[in-house]
């Protein structure tokens, strides 16, 4: 497991890459309480669609909050301005997709 770049208690596991044209790869992050990432903000050409397998995220996407819990799921437009975080008390396992947009 990694930490990545600029993110607090924040561990993710890759489970795959380059699947197929659409999938990027896909990652399972667990994700302690108050922790999360990045900072700052961020914004790239791809999309991620996080499914919360236990606990509960808060993505942040510019100026709004979305509060996301077990068995939720939610696709960020990737040239959007966003973060993840886990505001609960207990540790959140996410699986997060890259998905291609091209």
């Amino acid at each position: 497991m990694v930490t990545p770049k600029d993110h607090i208690n924040f561990k993710a596991l890759k489970l795959s890459s380059e699947i197929d044209e659409e999938i990027m790869d896909c990652a399972i992050a667990f994700i302690e309480p108050n922790g999360g990432g990045p900072l700052p903000d961020h914004t790239h050409e791809h999309d991620h669609l996080f499914t919360v397998i236990s606990g509960e995220i808060e993505i942040r996407l510019g100026d709004k909050k979305r509060i996301v819990t077990e068995g939720m799921s939610f696709r960020v437009p990737g040239k959007t301005l966003h973060s993840v975080w886990n505001v609960s008390t207990k540790i959140a396992k996410v699986l997060g997709v890259s998905l291609n947009t091209k």
